[in-house]
Order: structure tokens, then C-alpha cells, then sequence
């Protein structure tokens, strides 16, 4: 089981605690569970492990719903809010900005690995014509004759015993 399950939890199912500073708390606690999937994931990136980066998607998707769930959730109860303790509240903005911090390195991590992706399907393309050139010497060419790349003449006819 993956350590971060235990926090996860739709708005349906376990909305925050009715209790401003403990529902404060229930969102550090999802921006912690969030933040230990992207750290994983770009760790993942950065190592260009793509089995490990997959099998987090879901723990991501989990982890991310509950995120919007908690915040939307905030900011519906945002005149309750105001009466937290402020010392929470400057921890939660903290990690807030953390967690941008993060997210903006995971995304740097996801870029990278597209370009490289990017990069290798081209590479596979391009062997792969070069393959079908090699395999097939005779092509048409732009105006629809038929040659082959050496410029050897071919002979084409229709057997007689067809």
C-alpha cells in the first residue's frame, strides 16, 4: 500500500472538519500527500523511469482531486476561515509556495522528458524510412513515374501464363 493513501478522501466522502484549524490542518496534510507524488514524479522524470512515473498517475489523479476538493472547500468557507490561527495559516501559505515551487520543477522534468520523447520518436521515424528505402529500391517519384534509386532500368510485364 502506498503511504500517501491514507490521506486521500473526495469532498464527498470526507469533506473538511467543520473545525477551522483542524480543517486547515486536513489541507496541509492533502498539499503533503500531493507533494510527496510530485516529488516522485519528478524524481522519476529526472531518472527518465518511465514505469515508475506511470504507476504514480493515479496516486497523482487521487491525490489532485482531493486538492481541488479541499481548496474549493476553503474558499466556500472563507469568512470561517478567518478566524484560524494564524501561525496555521502561515504555515499553510508556506507550503503553498513550496508546493508551486514543486510543481513548477515538475513541470520542467515533464517538459524535458516530451522533448526527449519527441526527439526519439523522430529518431525511430526516420530509421524507420531509411529501413523501408533500403527494403524497397524502386520508388515513384513527385510527378508519379516509376524508378528505382539506383537509376537501374526495370523490366515490368504481365506473365502470359497469368
Amino acid at each position: 500500500m502506498n503511504t500517501t493513501q491514507h490521506n486521500t478522501f473526495s469532498a464527498k466522502e470526507k469533506p473538511l472538519h467543520r473545525d477551522p484549524n483542524k480543517a486547515m490542518q486536513q489541507m496541509m496534510d492533502t498539499i503533503d500527500a500531493l507533494r510527496s507524488v510530485y516529488e516522485r514524479e519528478t524524481d522519476a522524470l529526472e531518472k527518465m523511469d518511465t514505469n515508475t512515473f506511470l504507476s504514480l498517475q493515479a496516486d497523482k489523479e487521487i491525490h489532485a482531486l482531493a486538492y481541488q476538493a479541499g481548496i474549493n472547500e476553503i474558499i466556500a468557507r472563507k469568512d470561517e476561515m478567518k478566524k484560524v490561527d494564524p501561525a496555521l495559516k502561515d504555515r499553510l501559505n508556506t507550503m503553498q509556495k513550496e508546493f508551486s515551487d514543486l510543481a513548477v520543477q515538475n513541470m520542467a522534468a515533464l517538459e524535458r522528458m516530451n522533448r526527449a520523447v519527441t526527439r526519439l520518436n523522430g529518431t525511430i521515424r526516420e530509421v524507420a524510412k531509411q529501413e523501408v528505402k533500403k527494403q524497397n529500391a524502386f520508388n515513384y517519384n513527385e510527378i508519379g513515374r516509376f524508378e528505382d534509386s539506383e537509376r537501374k532500368n526495370i523490366s515490368i510485364s504481365i506473365s502470359e501464363e497469368a
